[in-house]
């Protein structure tokens, strides 16, 4: 049951998620008369705004438990919902923009990986790739939905619809569902089931600060700035990018299905492979696929292109998530991990607040995105190599 809220839990902070975003941004462009740039520089700063909060918000699900933190987010995602629908100009698209992010990825995806991993030890990988699955199964389900409500209703009722779904559906599951570590309620983690590998070591338990000195969180707090960066940057502008590329708007919305398919099979075969290897030495796969992704745009134009580049972006993705999703509970146990999964967010979801922005420069400065995909390249195929680099971490004696 605790699997199943945590994954309903990510499936349903896709209104926040760059691929649900993206769904609105050309009708916002086109309806409020402004920018691209303006609307990345928007989305830039709003998701800052948004996921600052984050460690605050991590030590305080330490303190007063999953259930009322998520509770309380869940209704703070649905309130901003409502207030995207009446966004009038640039600036409170900014506050729209901040509300979404920080209630969806700051929030919500917080608290639903962080019971996963509070009650899962030796099957964590393969439990909290599982429970990362309802964000790629939301990245298939969402979109195509968004855009028949946005062609038939408009944006703004969409996501007053948007906002009732998730009080309907994703509020009852909050206030139910989840629940702190299983020893409270005299039970055992991993479902009382054997570990796969035997174990070697006892739970380690690093505080926050001793966390933030090893390699091994930098490492992590790395792939995930740089996939987020990448990731949204393209998701964010897809349709723009896939125009491009010679791909036309169904085509464009088809291929983000194909996106969530690969992300979903990468992240749970990523997943039992974290039950087995060291989180760090699956780190150069995740940054190969992201290099491969941001080739693909540069080397060639058609729709096959397109699906093959959008599958690689969904490996790269989905890999990355479920390295993220266990890493930090792996390397750091479950203490204080709210509190270092909190300080985690700020640095991954700052690369999905800065991401869109050279993307957007590239495009008003050269008239396409090669300068910024070239970068991106050069960025991810420099993390897999520093990934050889790193050792697992050690509590001083």
């Amino acid at each position: 049951m605790i699997l199943l809220a945590g994954t309903f839990g990510s499936f349903m902070t896709l209104p926040g998620q760059t691929a649900g975003v993206s769904v609105f941004i050309d009708p916002i462009i086109a309806e409020l008369d402004i920018s691209r740039t303006t609307v990345s520089v928007a989305y830039t700063t709003g998701t800052l705004a948004g996921v600052l909060p984050a460690p605050i918000i991590g030590r305080w699900i330490d303190r007063r438990g999953p259930r009322i933190a998520a509770t309380i987010i869940v209704a703070g995602l649905a309130a901003a919902c409502l207030y995207m629908a009446v966004v009038q100009s640039a600036s409170m698209l900014f506050l729209g923009f901040a509300l979404l992010r920080g209630a969806a990825i700051g929030g919500l995806s917080l608290v639903s990986q962080h019971i996963v991993n509070l009650w899962f030890v030796h099957r964590r990988g393969i439990a909290a790739a599982a429970g990362s699955i309802g964000l790629a199964t939301g990245s298939m389900a969402f979109p195509p939905i968004f855009n028949w409500l946005i062609g038939n209703y408009g944006w703004r009722a969409a996501y007053v619809s948007v906002a009732a779904l998730i009080t309907v559906t994703m509020l009852p599951v909050a206030m139910s569902l989840f629940r702190d570590r299983p020893e409270k309620y005299g039970m055992t983690v991993d479902a009382g089931l054997p570990a796969i590998i035997k174990a070697t070591a006892e739970e380690p338990s690093f505080t926050r600060a001793e966390a933030l000195r090893t390699g091994a969180f930098w490492l992590l707090c790395a792939i995930g700035f740089l996939t987020n960066a990448v990731g949204t940057a393209l998701l964010l502008n897809h349709f723009s990018i896939m125009g491009a590329m010679n791909v036309d708007r169904s085509q464009a919305v088809s291929v983000l299905i194909a996106y969530a398919t690969v992300q979903a099979a990468l992240t749970l075969g990523t997943g039992a492979m974290l039950d087995r290897y060291e989180p760090r030495r699956l780190v150069p796969f995740a940054m190969i696929l992201l290099a491969l992704t941001s080739s693909l745009p540069i080397a060639g134009q058609g729709t096959l292109v397109g699906w093959v580049y959008a599958m690689c972006l969904g490996a790269a993705y989905g890999s990355q998530q479920a390295i993220s999703a266990a890493g930090f509970a792996r390397y750091f146990g479950r203490d204080h991990l709210g509190a270092i999964r909190g300080a985690s967010f700020v640095f991954g979801i700052s690369g999905a607040a800065f991401g869109p922005l050279p993307f957007a420069f590239s495009v008003e400065l050269t008239g396409s995105y090669f300068a910024a995909l070239v970068a991106s390249l050069a960025l991810a195929l420099a993390c897999a190599t520093a990934s050889f680099y790193v050792s697992a971490p050690k509590l001083a004696a």
